[in-house]
């Protein structure tokens, strides 16, 4: 059930353990309700098992991060989907895991989680425009773009990725290495879906998304406000009200936004009647 699974996502992302190919996965019940979370987490053991059976090296990270690239990208053919980006199957894990292509977020989620079960010391790396994985304690540590067919990326080379992809507005900072919390992981792997639903007008799976990053640690006034836009769009103008009003409660009287949606839950009441 999805009450079941959005409390175990809602526990988890608070876990600073916490495995985000399972919060990735918990995501996916809500298209796929009889997933078993539990049993799809086995398909990553199954991974970190053939590696291990072929003699993997957890240390250097170096070594550990080119052992990864040939069993992940060369031997099982993950890469990124280039043709189909904003297909929303490419951020939802369990499809990720059939068809071996995705986003840059999912298929870094699939190296960390494979990485862990192998003992090695292994986070996302949130850069602006482009999920990377980390490997190591060191600063900076072994970059790895599962997008690009596993390129290794040394500190420059991501220097350039974050100027490319913000067209130079935002200086890159060392700072931006550091491990990426799950909860903000889980919140971007849903950004993605919100966008890609919206855009393929699959208005019930895009309210489900933004339902999701309003149980996160991290959730923002304006979840609200997209929430009661999505309910309004479906007809469910009692629900869209008070999504509304929500973000009403929950920001400032001088906050961007509030007199667009002080007049849509007017709107959405009057549409009652």
């Amino acid at each position: 059930m999805s009450s079941i699974s959005r409390e175990r996502l809602r526990r988890l992302v608070r876990r600073p353990d916490a495995d985000p190919a399972e919060a990735a996965l918990l995501c996916c019940v809500e298209v796929e309700p009889g997933l078993d979370v539990d049993a799809a987490l086995l398909r990553l053991d199954a991974l970190a098992d053939r590696l291990r059976s072929n003699g993997f090296t957890a240390e250097p990270p170096q070594t550990a991060a080119v052992q990864l690239v040939r069993e992940l990208a060369g031997e099982q053919g993950f890469i990124g989907e280039s043709e189909r980006y904003h297909d929303p199957d490419n951020a939802l894990i369990t499809r990720v895991l059939e068809t071996k292509r995705g986003l840059p977020i999912t298929l870094s989620i699939v190296y960390v989680a494979v990485a862990r079960r192998l003992g090695v010391p292994a986070f996302l790396v949130n850069l602006p425009g482009h999920v990377v994985v980390g490997l190591g304690d060191d600063t900076p540590p072994v970059l790895i773009d599962p997008f690009h067919g596993g390129e290794l990326l040394d500190e420059q080379t991501a220097a350039v990725r974050v100027e490319q992809s913000t067209g130079g507005r935002l200086p890159f900072r060392r700072a931006m290495l550091r491990p990426a919390p799950t909860a903000m992981v889980v919140r971007r792997l849903l950004n993605n879906l919100t966008r890609d639903f919206e855009h393929a007008d699959r208005l019930p799976d895009a309210l489900w998304s933004v339902e999701l990053k309003l149980l996160l640690p991290n959730r923002h006034p304006d979840d609200h406000r997209d929430l009661g836009g999505l309910l309004h769009r479906l007809g469910r103008y009692d629900a869209a009200a008070e999504a509304y009003e929500a973000f009403l409660d929950a920001t400032s009287t001088d906050a961007p936004g509030r007199e667009q949606a002080r007049r849509a839950a007017i709107d959405a009441r009057a549409q009652m009647n």
